[in-house]
């Protein structure tokens, strides 16, 4: 009989025990939804505000670049020199100087680059309206915006990606369209991009609350596009996948910042998804936040 009563009195104690660990972790996930719905809210304008730059800075680059073929045939057939007035002009345009782009290009006017800005430049020599069909429009004279996927500009080895990219022609003295010039950014980057920005801000913002010894909460950032979700590219992929179920798009829709709870991996978070609709009617971010 005591071995019976002592029995159940250990189970007992375990079941408070774990009754009391679930209890405080469900605690820590609702304290970092609550966080997360602020992060949403300040990387989606964020993310709004980089695509903002680009607009406003891609078209004066163009404008900068198109007096090089004046009077000339192929004034850029030389990289070296295309690298150089690529680097010019990101140094002339305060836009895009700190604009967030993952690449510069330079194409000629069948839409084949002349130099991008990356080292190595695996770019050179592909047809960027081949993986981004849109871009013909840039060659008839139409600055535009447009997603796609091209391995050249991918930001991860593994995992799917997509790139938001923006354009303007390239004109001569006499109007002529010579070229695109484009750049734009992965998904995946992107996400890395506001990942970091939003690592800076919370160790700042513990920083002034007098924290000398900041110890971050684990946070994830992504990029929502249509129905795929983008992390950066260390980020776990069961993170994107277990996101993507949840069909955020549907639940993002207008001016709403969505947030719920979510375990992953046997670990409680935080989550919040909000619109970032200048890159995209369907382009947003969402935040996974777990105190640590």
């Amino acid at each position: 009989m005591a071995v019976i009563m002592g029995r159940a009195f250990a189970s007992l104690v375990l079941a408070s025990l774990f009754g009391a660990m679930t209890s405080g972790c469900t605690d820590s996930a609702k304290v970092s939804e609550a966080k997360t719905v602020a992060h949403a809210e300040r990387l989606a304008k964020l993310a709004d505000d980089d695509v903002e730059e680009v607009r406003r800075g891609l078209p004066q680059g163009a404008k900068s670049l198109g007096p090089a073929w004046d009077g000339k045939k192929d004034p850029l057939a030389d990289p070296s020199l295309a690298r150089r007035a690529l680097d010019r002009v990101r140094d002339e345009v305060r836009d895009l100087a700190v604009a967030k782009s993952t690449f510069f290009a330079l194409t000629d006017d069948k839409g084949t680059v002349l130099r991008s800005d990356q080292e190595p430049d695996h770019l050179a020599g592909k047809s960027l309206v081949l993986a981004y069909p849109a871009l013909t429009q840039v060659l008839a004279g139409e600055a535009i915006e447009t997603r796609g996927a091209m391995a050249e500009t991918a930001g991860a080895r593994t995992g799917g990606d997509e790139q938001w990219i923006a354009a303007a022609p390239v004109r001569d003295g006499q109007g002529t369209v010579r070229g695109i010039y484009a750049s734009g950014w992965s998904m995946r980057r992107f996400a890395y991009h506001l990942e970091e920005t939003l690592k800076h801000d919370i160790t700042a913002e513990a920083f002034r609350a007098g924290d000398k010894h900041v110890k971050l909460p684990l946070v994830y950032v992504f990029v929502l596009a249509g129905s795929k979700v983008y992390g950066a590219p260390v980020t776990p992929l069961v993170n994107a996948e277990t996101l993507e179920k949840l069909d955020l798009a549907a639940k993002t829709v207008g001016d709403v910042t969505f947030h719920q709870t979510i375990e992953i991996a046997g670990r409680g978070f935080g989550l919040a998804a909000r619109r970032a609709p200048r890159m995209g009617a369907d382009i947003g971010v969402a935040v996974l936040r777990s105190e640590t």
